[in-house]
């Protein structure tokens, strides 16, 4: 159903420099689940990572525009609805800023956003598509997907071989490990579903009958009459059709089957945590100790989760809900938030598709592309070398230096991995800034800079013998090629602001650990840098590099849905490049 002529009208416009870009929102309907049905269809489309506002017109003062994510933005004019508690925005001529790249605001991420509009007393629903502006839409959610699945395996992997679980350990089979994985990771979302239900479970209107006095009878019926006639001793009462809610519908059926499959789930995977807890617990036998502990703390977590989700029998209406016998999904399960956690949950038991082990301080979803294709990328330097072709060895740091857990914590600033071969030792990067001196350096962090560039997102330090040998930086650019290195600026003295970070780079990062802290006249010239990498993606065709050796500085595509052999090859041919380089200028400084 179109909106109403001159009704109202939503307007988002998109800015890239001078130019200006409006995108109206055409086509709404009136039936929710339409929308989310033909939300492909109805949406509008904006690019992420421009300038957008959003504006809201209406000659009636108390409409309200509503969409996903408005909750987060720092604008003043912003509104809460005094029942639904959500954020809106009313009519204004004066444009709302969605985002703005020079403040303090959150660009929106490719995904479908949600629109309701409140207008005469009828709701309007429709959805804004914000696309990628570097990848296919595709090639996104393609890394998207590729940077869950891999965190996952990280943390089952690591709490697997940690605790010593496995499909081999009596008592505990790795489908109930499985279970609780999923449990685990839904259940933030489930709780809060849970919560919501309780209180306001979907319910009808439903015509029931009673008996009451005749003269105090207001309504009759079919049914009425025909009691009356095929009994009519019962001169004095009537069989009255009354009013009456119930929430016996199919979807809190399939609730009431939800909570019991994941009560089983729990109580299955505390029972056997408690097994295998009982046959570790001798005093005499030290080594079991950790894992004894690690086993109580899975048992308790499990316990409390339960617990919790348990809660909702204790909801006014659970009890007056049958049982579920059906094979049919109710549509609510998927166009109701609340009953869709659930559903999700539930679907994801049957499959035993384990989606955990990624802490909610990575909310992957909402994570902007540029900080998105960061974490994608320094995954994919892990991936390269501990691959076949590499097969370095990861021995500590993030992940391989914490405790049993079940979540993979975020990926902070000065995070480090340190990875094993041979006579090799790697230590793999993120987010460190570089001291300003040398007096602040170590043999674990052996560099400084003099430059005014002193964070790349990436490097790769390189030892020998536990001689450091020299570095590989790199620098993730979510960005087109041309607006990272463009040779006419070289020619012309301009350089762009990102084209000066690289160079800066590869000319003002020194180390007074350069193989090995040599008091060398010839060895304090030598730069420890020996390429600058810039790393970003290209939606089209195969990964190819583009070298400027006069600046030591390369530019490499590496691309979400792509083979990355190309990046594996670049690492192996640097590291070998740094062996080769180092090996000459050791056996001079190792006969002297």
């Amino acid at each position: 159903m179109a909106i109403p002529s001159n009704g109202f009208e939503v307007i988002f416009t998109q800015k890239l420099g001078e130019l200006e870009k409006q995108v109206k929102v055409k086509q709404f309907v009136t039936d929710e689940l339409e929308s989310f049905e033909n939300r492909a269809e109805i949406a509008a489309e904006i690019k992420e990572n421009l300038g957008v506002t959003i504006s809201f017109r209406s000659q009636q003062a108390d409409a309200q525009f509503f969409m996903d994510g408005l909750e987060s933005l720092p604008e003043p004019r912003l509104h809460v609805d005094p029942v639904e508690g959500e954020v809106y925005i009313s009519p204004s001529e004066e444009p709302v800023t969605l985002y703005d790249h020079s403040q303090n605001y959150y660009p929106l991420i490719p995904d479908l956003y949600h629109i309701v509009v409140v207008w005469n007393g009828q709701r309007y629903y429709s959805w804004i598509r914000v696309l990628p502006k570097q990848l296919e839409e595709e090639q996104w959610h393609t890394m998207k997907q590729e940077v869950e699945d891999e965190l996952e395996g990280l943390a089952k992997d690591l709490l697997l071989k940690k605790t010593g679980l496995n499909t081999k350990m009596e008592g505990l089979s790795q489908s109930l490990l499985e279970q609780f994985y999923v449990i685990n990771y839904h259940f933030s979302a489930v709780m809060a579903a849970i919560s919501d239900l309780y209180r306001k479970a979907n319910s009808q209107i439903t015509k029931e009958y009673a008996f009451v006095l005749k003269e105090k009878s207001r309504m009759i019926d079919e049914k009425t009459i025909r009691h009356a006639v095929m009994h009519p001793e019962k001169r004095h009462s009537v069989m009255t059709p009354i009013s009456a809610v119930t929430f016996d519908l199919p979807e809190n059926r399939l609730v009431k089957k939800i909570i019991a499959s994941i009560s089983k789930s729990l109580t299955g995977f505390i029972d056997s945590v408690d097994v295998m807890a009982q046959g570790l617990n001798h005093p005499h036998v030290a080594e079991n100790e950790g894992m004894l502990n690690e086993f109580e703390k899975l048992s308790g977590v499990a316990g409390k989760m339960r617990g919790a989700i348990q809660w909702i029998k204790t909801a006014p209406w659970y009890e007056r809900v049958g049982v579920y016998q059906t094979t049919s999904i109710p549509h609510v399960m998927n166009s109701d938030p609340r009953y869709r956690a659930l559903y999700q949950l539930y679907r994801e038991l049957n499959k035993e598709q384990g989606q955990v082990g990624i802490h909610h301080s990575y909310s992957v979803l909402w994570k902007r592309s540029d900080k998105l294709y960061e974490i994608w990328g320094y995954i994919q330097f892990i991936r390269c070398l501990m691959g076949e072709e590499l097969g370095f060895v990861p021995e500590s740091g993030w992940i391989y230096s914490q405790e049993v857990n079940l979540k993979i914590s975020e990926l902070p600033p000065d995070t480090e991995i340190v990875f094993k071969k041979d006579n090799l030792r790697l230590h793999l990067v993120y987010e460190a800034k570089l001291p300003k001196q040398s007096r602040l350096t170590t043999m674990k962090k052996p560099l400084y800079t003099r430059g005014t560039h002193t964070c790349p997102d990436g490097r790769l330090d390189v030892y020998k013998d536990e001689r450091f040998i020299g570095t590989i930086i790199f620098d993730f650019k979510y960005r087109p090629r041309n607006a990272i290195w463009d040779e006419n600026f070289i020619l012309s003295n301009k350089q762009n602001e990102v084209m000066r970070q690289l160079v800066s780079y590869s000319d003002n990062i020194h180390s007074p650990y350069l193989f090995g802290g040599e008091e060398n006249p010839l060895i304090g010239r030598i730069s420890p840098v020996q390429e600058v990498w810039a790393i970003y993606p290209n939606r089209f065709g195969q990964s190819r590099s583009y070298d400027y050796p006069d600046y030591k500085v390369s530019l490499i595509e590496v691309t979400p849905g792509q083979e990355q052999r190309h990046l594996t090859e670049r690492i192996k041919a640097a590291i070998e490049k740094l062996v080769r380089t180092s090996q000459t200028i050791l056996e001079i400084l190792d006969n002297r």
